[in-house]
This record gives structure tokens, sequence and C-alpha cells, in this order.
């Protein structure tokens, strides 16, 4: 049985001297573990032509071209193909520097042409080795594409749910105001009805149906405050920061945390889309629901500014300070799902805190031209 033919690679010589090219081909042809295919160029300007035609496996460029220099060459074959082509310079037996500089331009390996030849020996096997490292960097390069490719998706997806969950917050939030709320309002009238008509007879209206009305009417603010929670309708009407001033008064009134709210005129000033304001807003209720929860604080602050193009949120705490660890848990789904709110418009968000010092949380929001003109 025939033992299967090595693949054919194909290398693009660069090289003015007829005797070096000559040599080459005879290393190559000498060669029997792989199949080789030459292509040859005797100036910088014609190898780069037939690179970019004829796109090669390799290339073997010698350094003292007459027209370009080696790094003039690679400098070019990168703007033209960026890291597609790897090359594989030659240099003189004194030229260490330029072996150096040929690398950090973007050469893949050298070879020191000796005056002896015994550079040739090598050629064949050192264009194998930077092949197979070529073909390791693309497989990275495809899976690190892939990769990103990815978690694109993943953000796609995300933000994606992020919108169904709002109009279902909004959905909810209607049915139960509208249904709920309304059955419950009609029973608490239907109660004080009986309690007016006893009154008007001259009887004594049953106790029950005094503590039912408060039972009800609790039931109606329990069912405020949930639908407030889904979807704040002061953040539909009058905008992002009437609605984060009011959620932190709600917040003090709610768990007996003192708490400051500062909307700077800078922020003010400044008109955010309805995702924005949405994904702010929901930044700041996490952020105040973690203080609330975790921090074992006695104050909470929130401070709204706009610097530099750059729109602020900063929550801070007096309470216990959280620790690396508790950034790093697998369990912060609350400070993951806040980083992934600020990525998919290009923010950046921080927390960071000391043990007995509190914790800041700071959202940096990029505002577009059209933002930026809101504040003029």
């Amino acid at each position: 049985m025939p033992l299967p033919q090595a693949p054919r690679v194909r290398v693009l010589i660069v090289e003015d001297d007829t005797v070096d090219r000559i040599a080459c081909r005879r290393a190559f042809a000498a060669d029997r573990a792989h199949s080789f295919e030459l292509l040859e160029a005797e100036h910088g300007e014609e190898g780069l032509e037939r690179a970019v035609a004829e796109r090669p496996d390799c290339i073997l460029l010698d350094y003292n071209l007459p027209d370009l220099s080696g790094l003039e060459f690679i400098d070019r074959l990168d703007t033209a193909l960026p890291g597609v082509i790897p090359v594989m310079m030659l240099t003189g037996a004194d030229s260490a520097a330029v072996a150096a500089e040929s690398m950090r331009r973007g050469a893949r390996d050298y070879l020191v042409k000796d005056v002896d030849g015994h550079y040739l020996e090598l050629l064949p096997g050192a264009i194998d080795r930077m092949l197979r490292e070529q073909r390791l960097l693309d497989e990275k390069r495809r899976t690190e594409a892939e990769l990103r490719e990815s978690q694109s998706e993943l953000r796609r997806l995300a933000a994606y749910q992020e919108t169904i969950k709002e109009e279902e917050r909004k959905r909810i939030a209607r049915e139960i105001h509208d249904e709920l709320g309304g059955l419950l309002t009609g029973i608490k009238a239907y109660i004080s009805v009986a309690i007016e008509r006893a009154q008007r007879d001259g009887r004594e209206a049953d106790p029950l149906l005094g503590e039912t009305a408060g039972l009800a009417q609790t039931a109606i603010e329990t069912v405020r405050r949930v639908i407030s929670d889904l979807r704040p309708s002061v953040l539909d009407q009058l905008g992002v920061w009437p609605a984060v001033e009011w959620y932190t008064e709600q917040v003090a009134i709610r768990s007996g945390i003192t708490t400051e709210c500062r909307i700077l005129p800078s922020a003010i000033a400044t008109e955010l889309d309805a995702e924005r304001s949405t994904m702010v807003f929901r930044i700041a209720q996490e952020a105040l629901t973690n203080v609330v929860r975790h921090a074992q604080a006695t104050h909470a602050s929130v401070l709204a500014e706009v610097v530099h193009g750059v729109l602020l949120l900063t929550v801070t705490d007096n309470g216990k300070g959280i620790e690396a660890g508790g950034l790093l848990s697998r369990d912060s789904w609350g400070i993951l799902g806040m980083h992934e709110r600020t990525r998919r418009f290009a923010g950046d968000l921080k927390v960071f805190g000391e043990p007995g010092q509190g914790t800041t949380l700071q959202l940096r929001l990029p505002l577009d031209q059209e933002q930026k003109q809101g504040q003029a």
C-alpha cells in the first residue's frame, strides 16, 4: 500500500540573489518528509503582489532587498493581510538586532544565513515548525472569535430577556392594579356601606366589619407596594430621576435606614431614553436593596451627576463593607446582573469597600451625542 502523500506547502521565496534562491529550491527538493511548492519573487514589491494574489502558506523573506527592507515588507504585508501569512526572515550572521526587531514587527521566526550554507539544512524543518505554530495560532484565534461571538449572543439574549421582563412587569402591575386593586377597593366600599347602614338604623355595626375594613385597607396598601416594586408608575410618568428619589425615600420608610438622594443639575438636564432610564433605575434599586439586606448600615446615599460626558451614579453606605470574596462569589447574582445590565450600554460598574468602612457602588455610563445635546 503506498504511503499517503504529505500535504503540499506553498512557500513564497522573496530573495533577489539568484544563487540563494537556487540553493533554497534544492534544500526544499531534498527534503522527503514534506512536499513543497515554491513561488519566487526577486523584489519586495513583487513579493507583496504575489502574497496578496496567491496567498502562500508562508513567506521566506531576505532582509536585504533592492527596493524594500525586510521590516518595511513585514509592515506592508501586515497592513494588507494582518496576521494571515507567517514570515520567516533570513538575516546576515551579524544581524541579531535585525532579527529581534523583525520578530517584534511580526516575523514568526528567522534563520541566519551563514557563509557555509548550514541554514539550508535547517530550512525545511524550520518552515514545518513555523506552520505548526501558525495552525495553533489560527485555531486559538478561531476559538477566541467563537467565544466572543458566543458572549455577544449571550448578552443579546440577556438584553432581550431584560426587555421582556420589564414588559412583563408592566403587564402584571397593570393587571394587579386593574383587577385585584379594583376588587379590594370594591370590598372596602361595600364594608363601609354596611357600616353606614347599620349606623343609620340606629344599630351598632358588627366589630368584625371594622376589622375587615382595616384588613382591606392593608391589602390595598400591600398591592400598591407590590405594583411599585414591579414597575413604579413614577418611572414612566415623570422619568428616572424622580423615580430614583422616590425609591430612595421608600427605602427609608420601609427599613428605617436614613437616606439621602442628590441629583445634580448636570444629571437632571440629561435626557435618557426609556431603556437606559430603566437600567439606571434598576441599578439604583438593586444597590439600595443590597444595602437593606446585607450591609447592616444605618445610612445610605445616592448621587447622580454628569462629568465629561459620562453619567455617574454612586450609591454608598456606612455598613459592614463588602469583601473581595463577596464580589467574586458565584452566588452574587445581584451584582452579576447589574454588571450585565451595564455592559449592554457600554457602561462600567465598580463595587468596592473595606470591612467596617462601608461599600460604594458606582455606575459609569457614557452618553451618546443626542443625550449630551439634551444637557444644553
